[in-house]
């Protein structure tokens, strides 16, 4: 992972745009696979029977989502490095990441709690916090996403920008196809252009079950 804040250009808002990452230095993050939180026990008791997961970081990071009422939602995650070590996340209510159809020049806010478990032995909360906080997404441009290997698709893009005293901003490109990049920075920068940055995720349509990370 590349977190050394390298800047990256998030292009502009409108369309149509040229939204081009294929020179990043992508390199394989990750490898999983989806299946339902039923599969997992420990998971089963904690979220939705209708969610579903991935199982990352060697089988140690599960987060969590669900599809109803034509949006697609994080529920949370789980951490299980362990028989008796575990750490839960849940988001209350579920984020709203995307509303179907995504429609360019639409937007809407959520407020949700984030409430996370910490628990060592025989399932007993050893640790309990909770914050709350604000969103509003934009899906303010449309264009084409370039990607290495010579890869191009259309794309929407996605701004989700925290409210105050958060100063969280992410930066999201989807495309039909299944290629997703996301790109995590503050409400400090710039909503176009070049921006500094603290990761940058790309999920792979070409390699199953693959995500790599600049």
């Amino acid at each position: 992972m590349d977190s050394t804040s390298q800047p990256v250009n998030v292009g502009r808002t409108g369309g149509p745009n040229v939204y081009d990452f294929s020179t990043l230095p992508f390199y394989q993050y990750d490898s999983c696979s989806v299946f339902s939180v039923t599969q997992i026990p420990k998971l089963a008791s904690r979220f939705s029977s209708n969610a579903v997961t991935s199982n990352e970081e060697g089988n140690t990071v599960y987060p969590v989502f669900s599809f109803s009422n034509h949006k697609f939602y994080r529920e949370g995650r789980g951490r299980i490095s362990s028989d008796t070590t575990e750490w839960y996340q849940h988001i209350i209510p579920a984020d709203e990441w995307l509303r179907f159809p995504v429609t360019f020049n639409t937007q809407f806010s959520t407020t949700n709690t984030i409430v996370v478990d910490t628990t060592y032995i025989n399932g007993i909360p050893t640790k309990t916090s909770s914050d709350t906080s604000s969103n509003t997404t934009y899906v303010d441009g449309y264009g084409t996403l370039l990607l290495p290997g010579g890869l191009a698709f259309q794309c929407l893009r996605v701004r989700l920008v925290a409210s105050f005293p958060k100063t969280g901003k992410s930066y999201q490109f989807w495309t039909r196809e299944g290629a997703v990049v996301l790109i995590d920075s503050e409400t400090s920068q710039p909503d176009t252009g070049v921006v500094k940055r603290e990761y940058v995720i790309y999920f792979s349509p070409q390699t199953r079950n693959q995500n790599t990370r600049d």
